[in-house]
């Protein structure tokens, strides 16, 4: 209930503060900013889906998440959305405190994540090819963890759900309208949890992923099948 209550206070914030803006942006069309630009580009609404993935580490072990956000794009400054992400491969930790009865000090341990993120992103400079922008995630998810017993074999010790909070700044290069390669930089927090995921998860992180911009795919091929019908 806590991870869904979250959400909810997420998504009304993110609303408002957006319609505000937007507000503005209506009532005083500028796209001569660099900084901060109220809008860019002539399309109001444009539907973007962009191909997530971040890397962080725990005592030198890698935790790697990859997703996949859908949403949509006002006046090519706002941002609105949702993903879904988990972890590429269980995560292996062996200095984590563990409350488990056969769990020895040192025994190995592993984690499976998934988990779903609404999401706010304001671009904070723009030009014709770059674009410096500032996400805001709230997720919400559900944990599961494994101990390695003397034998061998991993045993559930825990799970359960969690909310997540991450922002930080990303840098797209647009080679062309419909396409921008992605990386950026920020840190993770995760809430309602245990300890020991706490201590794994709550890390700086750095991503790398790629956005595509449906609207103005579909324009390119709406040119081209024009080009092809004239010959």
């Amino acid at each position: 209930m806590k991870s869904i209550f979250l959400v909810i206070i997420f998504s009304f914030l993110f609303t408002q503060l957006a319609i505000g803006q937007i507000d503005n942006s209506i009532s005083n069309p500028d796209t001569t900013r660099t900084f901060f630009p109220k809008n860019y580009g002539t399309k109001k609404w444009k539907p973007v889906i962009g191909f997530d993935a971040t890397r962080s580490y725990y005592s030198g072990a890698p935790v790697k998440i990859n997703g996949l956000r859908f949403g949509v794009g006002y006046l090519g400054v706002h941002r609105f959305g949702f993903g879904f992400y988990g972890l590429k491969k269980d995560v292996v930790f062996n200095d984590l405190p563990v409350d488990y009865p056969t769990a020895k000090p040192g025994a190995l341990v592993k984690f499976r994540v998934n988990y779903a993120a609404l999401f706010y992103e304001r671009v904070f400079f723009k030009s014709k090819h770059w674009e410096i922008a500032i996400p805001a995630y709230l997720g919400a998810g559900h944990v599961e963890g494994f101990v390695q017993d003397s034998l061998g074999f991993y045993r559930k010790y825990m799970a359960n759900s969690f909310s997540s909070l991450s922002t930080g700044a990303a840098v797209k290069f647009f080679i062309w309208p419909w396409l921008a390669p992605r990386v950026g930089i920020g840190y993770r927090f995760m809430f309602n949890t245990e300890k020991s995921i706490r201590q794994a998860f709550n890390t700086p992180y750095f991503s790398f992923g790629v956005a595509i911009v449906l609207g103005e795919l579909y324009k390119v091929v709406r040119k081209k099948e024009k080009e092809k019908s004239k010959r």
